[in-house]
C-alpha cells in the first residue's frame, strides 16, 4: 500500500508541476504579446506624428 501511495503522490506531483509551468509559459506569453502590442503602437503613432509635421 505504500508503494501505490507514494506512486499517487509522485503523479500529483508531476501533475501539478506541469500545471505550474503552463501558467508561467501562459503568463511569459501573454506579457511578451501585451509588449508587442504596445511597442506597435508606439511605433505606428510615432510615425503618425511624423507625417503629419
Amino acid at each position: 500500500m505504500k508503494d501505490i501511495a507514494k506512486i499517487v503522490i509522485a503523479i500529483l506531483l508531476i501533475i501539478l508541476a506541469w500545471k505550474i509551468v503552463k501558467g508561467v509559459f501562459g503568463v511569459l506569453l501573454a506579457v511578451a504579446a501585451a509588449g508587442l502590442l504596445v511597442w506597435g503602437g508606439m511605433k505606428l503613432l510615432g510615425n503618425d506624428t511624423k507625417r503629419i509635421r
